[in-house]
């Protein structure tokens, strides 16, 4: 089910007996669990009637003891484990018997930050007798809402161009976006009120010179892109980062590209271009082959730079191939 799906069967008080929540996106996750605990806890019973704990230190037979005590304040005994899938094979295997046959005095919510695939007996086995939550990363439209609420929440009245380099920076990761809005929401105390000026005093100039450096590696510009990169990496950006922001764009351009103009599958990987016009002329200014051989550079980039070769030297040589590739493109008139 989704986040929202979830939120729904919370609110018409409903806590399943075993809930598997996994996926990218661990705020997500953490409010989940905020969720069940307001749900299934009565005030002040924390202490009787639930439990944290972490995949890889506990044992499938503490779980069940904790899952299968009867609750003395509340109406169900909450039990949380994180990062499940770091369990021993020989008590993931022990587990699954309780999430097979659960009671239902009680609700075991099993908490991965990681995505499930279902390989192997363990992740099945969860994944068709859990309910599963969805905690992956969100589309662009459905991450905008959610920060325009995150404002709402901290009394902030945002502009859209502002939330949008919110989005930008953070790379729509919702913990990060949940604490710049604090910031700003400190910043902006008396007004209430922020626009893109606040959020490049708060975040910092970064964030629209980030949005630049792409669309400039996506125009095909690479003296502007490597101008902007080296401002970036002197401001205090970290190379690495940008890399790995980078290649969000460039797949993002690609997935486009191969469906054809629409955002086909990845496409909402990256919010770095969104609101830019003709994005599908943009991804056709590359060819295939060329977005595959800049992945491929990506990837040694990405490798070089774990080996311990210079971040920045690494990083600028790609920004600039990247950015050169798309003008080379453009002058060869762009084949399939």
């Amino acid at each position: 089910m989704t986040f929202r799906d979830f939120q729904e069967l919370i609110a018409a008080g409903e806590a399943p007996p075993v809930v598997l929540m996994h996926g990218e996106e661990p705020y997500l996750a953490r409010v989940g669990v905020d969720l069940l605990r307001k749900a299934v806890l009565a005030p002040g019973s924390e202490a009787f009637d639930f439990a944290s704990l972490a995949g890889r230190e506990t044992t499938a037979e503490t779980i069940v003891s904790q899952a299968t005590t009867a609750p003395m304040l509340s109406k169900k005994r909450l039990t949380v484990v994180y990062d499940v899938e770091r369990m021993s094979p020989a008590e993931r295997k022990r587990l699954l018997d309780y999430v097979k046959k659960p009671v239902e005095s009680s609700c075991v919510a099993l908490v991965s930050f990681e995505r499930l695939s279902g390989k192997g007996k363990f992740e099945r086995a969860l994944l068709d007798s859990a309910a599963v939550v969805d905690c992956g990363r969100l589309s662009r439209d459905v991450l905008l809402s959610v920060a325009r609420k995150m404002a709402e929440e901290r009394g902030l009245a945002i502009e859209e161009e502002a939330l949008l380099l919110v989005a930008d920076w953070t790379e729509g990761e919702l913990q990060k976006v949940a604490n710049e809005l604090g910031k700003l929401a400190c910043y902006a105390r008396e007004s209430g009120s922020v626009g893109v000026p606040d959020v490049e005093a708060v975040v910092g100039a970064r964030a629209s010179s980030l949005r630049d450096l792409a669309l400039a590696v996506a125009e095909g510009k690479p003296g502007e892109a490597l101008a902007l990169f080296e401002e970036l990496v002197d401001e205090g950006a970290n190379a690495a980062q940008l890399v790995t922001q980078l290649y969000g764009v460039w797949t993002m351009l690609w997935s486009i590209r191969a469906a054809g103009g629409g955002r086909g599958r990845g496409a909402t990987g990256s919010y770095l271009l969104s609101g830019v016009p003709d994005l599908a002329g943009l991804s056709r200014a590359r060819t295939s082959r060329d977005y595959a051989r800049g992945v491929g550079a990506f990837y040694r980039a990405d490798t070089e730079i774990r080996r311990g070769l210079d971040a920045e030297t690494t990083a600028g040589l790609l920004v600039y191939e990247l950015a050169s590739r798309g003008r080379m493109a453009g002058e060869g008139g762009g084949g399939p």
